[in-house]
This record gives C-alpha cells, structure tokens and sequence, in this order.
C-alpha cells in the first residue's frame, strides 16, 4: 500500500515531538493511519530491557532480534552504518501518512517548526519546506504558515494535502 511522507524538521528543542504527539490523535479522529519514524542519527540509543531475553541476544551478536508480544510486534535491526531514509521506511504497512521527525536533508516534503525561544530563524538550506509552524510573527517564508497551538488548522492543511492525492510521498 503507498503513503504519503511528510518530515517535521527544527533545531533540538523547538517541539517537533510535542508537536507529533498532539497531531496523532487529531488525524486519527479524521480516519488517517499515522505511522512515525524519528531519525536519531547522533544520539546513543537502547531500545531494550537489560536483561531481557531479546536484550541478551542482541547483545550477543543477533544481526535481527523480533519480538512478538499480545499487542505488538517489535524488530531491531543491526546495521554497519546509517541506513537510508527508504530502509527504514521499507518496514511500514498499513498507514496513510508517515511523519518523520528529523530528515531534514531528505527529499520528503517538510514542516519546519520554529520556535523563538530556541532560535528564530529558519534552518538554513531546507528543501521543499509546505509548511512552518511557528511563534515568530516576521518570518519571510513563502508557504503555509500555522500557530504553535493551531493543531486544527494544521491536521486540515495535512489531511487536504491526502485528499488531494498526497499518496506515495507528494503531499505538499
């Protein structure tokens, strides 16, 4: 089944999670399947129990280590090296709309969020930036542009952008 892909991008810190976290419900209520997937390319990650028995196998070599569980399914995955945008996104079935945090060099069409009291300048060398969402009244930016708090507004920008055929990755 294809979907669409949208990245929401900013600087550490300026609420790209708390943004997603808030829009999830939102576009479930209008009958988008969301599916997410954060790129976490500098930061340390354990996505295990120590102890565990799965914990034990990966940290005994396993190249692949699957769980299932009464509610979920989880597989990690051992990589030499970052795999590409399209690796990770190959594992993703059943949902309308991928939103990716982070990828901000990927070619995913993207909502930068931009908060003042982080930074209040857009990141530099963004491509394909639809949208920003933002508390900073003077930004020069020629797209959609929604409020901090304006989850409505910005789920219907996201869910006219799938009515208009955002299937397999051009919602924008």
């Amino acid at each position: 089944m294809s979907h669409a892909v949208i990245a929401f991008v900013g600087r550490s810190g300026c609420g790209k999670t708390t943004l997603i976290e808030r829009l999830i419900p939102r576009l479930t209520e209008k009958g988008v399947r969301v599916a997410i997937v954060k790129h976490s390319p500098i930061h340390a990650l354990e996505t295990d129990t120590p102890g565990s028995d799965t914990h034990r196998f990966w940290a005994a070599g396993a190249r692949h280590v699957g769980l299932v569980a009464r509610d979920r399914v989880v597989h990690t995955h051992r990589f030499a090296e970052e795999p590409a945008l399209q690796v990770a996104l190959s594992g993703v079935h059943d949902v309308d709309l991928i939103l990716l945090e982070g990828y901000k060099r990927s070619a995913a069409p993207k909502v930068e969020v931009i908060r003042r009291a982080r930074d209040p300048l857009p990141i530099e060398g963004v491509e394909g930036r639809v949208a920003v969402v933002t508390d900073v009244d003077e930004l020069a930016l020629d797209c959609p542009r929604f409020r901090l708090d304006d989850l409505e507004g910005l789920t219907g920008f996201l869910v006219a952008a799938l009515d208009r055929g955002g299937d397999g990755g051009t919602l924008g």
